[in-house]
């Protein structure tokens, strides 16, 4: 899947995405440092960059989403908004929840600027998931937890289904690796004794080996 911008002035553009849990996340390949994407007028920009191997659609949860674009003529600081954790990938957690909680943070954010020199719009999409029943299960609260078994599925599959699980613990993902045979991600859970941990998972022909480890 691919976002595509475009802007009829020259504007610095911010994407958030807001999953089917009401978690929001600013599109990090945007460059939060930098002050945005600084696009030109007339011109189009797309997510992720043409090219790049992407993990943007791992890191979600199934179900409906919804993304923002806030395009404005002057840089925005977001900083305060964005939470700081050990690793960053594309997708940079924002500490507000659902798309009130994102529209209400972000009207502040603009308030000092003129109307006319902001604008957003809005789009969304829908992941759907085969169902991952009958796959081992990982011990979360274990210091390393691993597992390997044979299924007919994708990586992509089987990595996806590990990183619901932690999901409906209430572990976020703020980093995603994805090579050919293998898959990475760490996740942490806010407010939790348990506050980063690590899934691996390797593909050897029909094979999968499933590794959980937690941060000391």
């Amino acid at each position: 899947m691919e976002l595509y911008t475009r802007v009829t002035q020259n504007a610095y553009v911010y994407l958030f995405n807001v999953d089917a849990q009401g978690h929001v996340s600013l599109l990090a390949s945007n460059g939060l440092q930098a002050g945005g994407t600084f696009e030109k007028a007339n011109t189009t920009q797309v997510f992720p960059k043409k090219g790049k191997a992407s993990t943007f659609l791992l890191t979600l949860p199934g179900g409906s989403n919804q993304v923002l674009a806030l395009a404005s003529l002057l840089p925005l600081n977001l900083e305060h908004l964005t939470e700081r954790t050990a690793a960053q990938g594309e997708m940079t957690p924002v500490d507000v929840a659902g798309q009130v909680g994102l529209a209400q943070a972000l009207s502040l954010v603009v308030k000092p600027l003129k109307p006319q020199s902001w604008t957003t719009n809005t789009t969304g999409y829908t992941i759907t998931r085969s169902p991952s029943d009958g796959l081992p299960i990982v011990d979360v609260k274990a210091l390393e937890s691993q597992v390997s078994f044979k299924r007919n599925a994708t990586l992509s599959e089987v990595y996806v289904a590990y990183a619901d699980r932690l999901r409906a613990k209430g572990y976020l993902v703020i980093d995603a690796r994805y090579g050919e045979r293998e898959a990475r991600g760490i996740f942490v859970r806010k407010g939790a004794q348990l506050r980063q941990v690590t899934l691996e998972v390797t593909q050897r022909a029909a094979t999968f080996f499933v590794k959980l480890t937690r941060q000391k």
